[in-house]
């Protein structure tokens, strides 16, 4: 509930921001927020290094592996862009506030007397996410609103839970991580592309959310529980709705409304 009520109040934030745009500045330069709405897809291959944590299964304890190959996180994001787009009109800036939820897995896995022993791990992130990226198109990019973007994208983690799911036990397991545990920060590239009011993002997570390098005592000796989880590539699609005249004169609707409010039917 309380993560429910952040998001929308976060939704309702942005609504609010990007309904204040200003569309053009004394040097020709077009100023306007717009809404991000999407999804986020992750894609991580955990290095096969840890063999300080324990599958305890029905036989007893036994030593994990990690199975090999990646694995697939869904999660989603909202915010509020802010873009400059230079007078040139084929350059500009994006930057911004989302909420992001994103995560990582990875399955492990051991034999007893050949029998398979399995369990899933998952880790998911709340953040909240600055973007700082650079705006690149061939033609007039505020009137096709079809650009490249390149840059970085600033996770602050406020949260991260750790579930697991074991074949041998009907029983789920979760808890939420502890500061010593997590990066509070966490950055990652990006490189993008965005045509009308459709954007894909690849984003690679160069410091996972995760403290690989975390240390627990356990039995009297020192492990590292989430050694080898590193980061991944996410890919984010969304919908990227620019709250400009851009938006009224591609919708004969919307340009009416604005026609009776403000007059006019310049670009």
């Amino acid at each position: 509930m309380k993560h429910l009520t952040l998001i929308l109040l976060f939704c309702l934030g942005c609504v609010a921001v990007a309904s204040a745009q200003i569309e053009e500045g004394s040097k020709g330069e077009y100023r306007y927020w717009g809404i991000i709405i999407g999804l986020n897809h992750g894609f991580s291959a955990p290095e096969n290094t840890n063999e300080n944590v324990m599958l305890h299964t029905a036989k007893g304890d036994m030593y994990k592996t990690r199975a090999s190959g990646f694995s697939y996180t869904p999660g989603y994001q909202i915010g509020a862009v802010y873009n400059i787009d230079f007078k040139n009109n084929k350059s500009g800036i994006q930057t911004g506030l989302e909420f992001t939820n994103y995560g990582c897995r990875t399955k492990y896995e051991t034999r007893d007397n050949n029998l398979p022993y399995d369990m899933k791990e998952s880790f998911r992130a709340m953040a909240v996410s600055v973007p700082l990226l650079l705006k690149f198109g061939a033609s007039d990019i505020y009137r096709n609103m079809t650009y490249v973007t390149l840059g970085v994208r600033a996770h602050y983690n406020i949260s991260v839970m750790q579930g697991q799911k074991a074949s041998w036990n009907s029983q789920k397991y979760g808890k939420k991580l502890t500061g010593d545990e997590i990066n509070q920060f966490s950055v990652c590239g990006v490189l993008g592309f965005n045509v009308g009011m459709l954007s894909i993002n690849a984003n690679y997570m160069f410091m996972n959310f995760i403290n690989d390098e975390c240390q627990i005592v356990e039995n009297g000796m020192t492990k590292k529980p989430f050694e080898g989880i590193k980061g991944g590539l996410y890919i984010y699609t969304s919908l990227n709705i620019p709250m400009c005249r851009w938006l009224t004169v591609h919708n004969w609707q919307a340009e009416k409304i604005r026609r009776k409010l403000h007059g006019g039917s310049t670009f």
